[in-house]
C-alpha cells in the first residue's frame, strides 16, 4: 500500500500519516516506525519485493515453448513484459517521477532489475534469432519500445494517445522483431 501511494502521489508527496492510514494503523501515531525505521527503508523494502517479482519474467524467458511460432513466441515475451510494467505500475511511476532524488537506489534499479532482465531478454533474442549481429542492442529495442508504449499509456489514462491499442503495437513489434531477426529488414 506504501508503493501504491508512492506510485500515485509520489515519494516526496506522500506522508508517514497517509501510510499509516492505509496499512490500517493510527495515523500520525507513528506506528509504522515500529517496522521500519524510516519512510526510505520502506521504500528500499518496496523495491526489494519489485526485485523478487521479476524473477518470474525471467524464468518465463527461459522457457518461452518451441511449440508457438517464432513471431508468436516474440508477441508472447512482448506481451509478458507490458503485463509486468502494469502490475509493476506504482513501482514504475515511483521509478519516474521520484528516483532521481535517490541516486544510490536507482543504481539498484539498474543493476538488480534492469540489467538481469536485459541480461534474459538478449540470452532469449540470441536463441531466437542467431543470425542477428547484436542481440544486446535487439533486446534493449524491445524493452525500450514496450516500456514507452506503457509509459504514454499511462500518461494518457490507459488509452496511448496515438489511438492504437496494445495488441495491435505488440504484434507489430513482434513482426519488426521477427524481420530484424531474420536479416529481412537489416540493422544499421
Amino acid at each position: 500500500m506504501a508503493m501504491d501511494l508512492f506510485g500515485r502521489h509520489g515519494y516526496h508527496a506522500t506522508t508517514i500519516a497517509q501510510i499509516e492510514a492505509a496499512a490500517g494503523l493510527s495515523a500520525g501515531a507513528g506506528g509504522l516506525y515500529r517496522h521500519f525505521k524510516t519512510k526510505r527503508a520502506l521504500l528500499e523494502e518496496g523495491l526489494r519485493r519489485q526485485f523478487e517479482a521479476g524473477r518470474p519474467l525471467v524464468t518465463y524467458l527461459e522457457q518461452t515453448g518451441a511449440e508457438l511460432s517464432r513471431r508468436d513466441r516474440f508477441l508472447a515475451v512482448a506481451r509478458a513484459g507490458l503485463r509486468r510494467l502494469e502490475q509493476e505500475r506504482d513501482v514504475n511511476r515511483l521509478l519516474l517521477r521520484d528516483l532521481a532524488s535517490f541516486p544510490d537506489l536507482l543504481d539498484q534499479v539498474r543493476s538488480q532489475e534492469l540489467a538481469r532482465v536485459h541480461e534474459a531478454l538478449t540470452g532469449w533474442v540470441a536463441r531466437e534469432s542467431p543470425r542477428h549481429p547484436d542481440p544486446a542492442a535487439l533486446a534493449a529495442v524491445l524493452m525500450a519500445a514496450v516500456s514507452h508504449y506503457w509509459i504514454f499509456t499511462d500518461i494518457f489514462a490507459g488509452r496511448h494517445p496515438h489511438g492504437v491499442d496494445s495488441e495491435r503495437f505488440l504484434r507489430t513489434l513482434a513482426d519488426l522483431a521477427v524481420a530484424v531477426g531474420d536479416g529481412v529488414a537489416d540493422p544499421p
